[in-house]
């Protein structure tokens, strides 16, 4: 995990921002739980010389750590409650890849439904992997972009630092940057691929006449390598022929009709 704190000079205002950057043959709980904690600990203000073991924790820091696992677990129990679609639980037990693509042909996901399968896939022995690929617009300037930026739901770009570029330039770096994330379960020889673009996180790829925002899908019964998966996903433009598609509720922009 990748964090960086940002502070403006002027106001004193403080970023905290968190990455997950790739990583390899994780056991999904302990990956997300240490994350979560380490998340509460700095959100709550635990110094950074006892976050690296430098000096001893104080009482308070202490109070906060316990907080955190505790709060951890409170999520876990509730993610382990969330009821999962046979059809996902029926995907790790086939090998063909016609079987999948049928399994999946009527699966919806949300945020929830997906962490309650990594740690159901946790339960059956399967490790996580998560690679990203980002890939700025042509010709932009990277030293006039500022730290951090998000278009806000009314439309608007919130911006932390100094930027030389307009509201609509902003807006435009954002809808032409290229990003993939992939998880993969892994299990021996055995491997599953849920992968997303920022687009088809946001519900800007049409798919089934719509603009719904989605995941791929592709596994080692597909006949590609997984290392060349991984390329793929980390090119500008992957080539992986046509995957099944699963539809993503609860986040992104939903079709006018959800």
């Amino acid at each position: 995990m990748i964090r960086r704190e940002i502070i403006n000079k002027k106001t004193g205002e403080k970023l905290i921002m968190f990455e997950d950057a790739d990583f390899e043959y994780e056991k999904p709980v302990k990956h997300y739980g240490d994350g979560f904690i380490v998340k509460q600990m700095v959100i709550n203000g635990i110094p950074e010389d006892e976050l690296n073991g430098k000096i001893k924790p104080t009482e308070k820091s202490k109070e906060i750590f316990i907080e955190a696992v505790n709060n951890w677990t409170e999520m876990l129990a509730d993610f382990k409650k969330v009821q999962l679609p046979e059809e996902l639980i029926k995907l790790f037990g086939t090998t063909k890849k016609n079987d999948q693509k049928n399994l999946l042909k009527n699966v919806v996901l949300n945020p929830d439904i997906l962490m309650a399968l990594l740690i159901k896939a946790d339960e059956l022995g399967y490790t996580l992997s998560q690679y990203k690929s980002e890939y700025s617009q042509k010709g932009l300037d990277l030293s006039k972009m500022p730290f951090a930026y998000e278009v806000q739901d009314d439309g608007s770009v919130k911006t932390f630092g100094n930027t030389k570029l307009s509201e609509g330039q902003l807006k435009q770096a954002i809808e032409h940057r290229k990003v993939k994330v992939a998880k993969f379960l892994d299990k021996g020889s055995e491997w599953h691929c849920f992968f997303a673009t920022y687009k088809s996180f946001r519900g800007e790829e049409t798919w089934l006449g719509e603009k719904q925002p989605h995941y791929h899908y592709i596994s080692n019964s597909f006949g590609i390598e997984r290392d060349e998966v991984v390329k793929q996903i980390k090119s500008e433009k992957y080539k992986l022929g046509n995957l099944p598609h699963i539809k993503l509720e609860d986040y992104g922009n939903q079709p006018d009709n959800q």
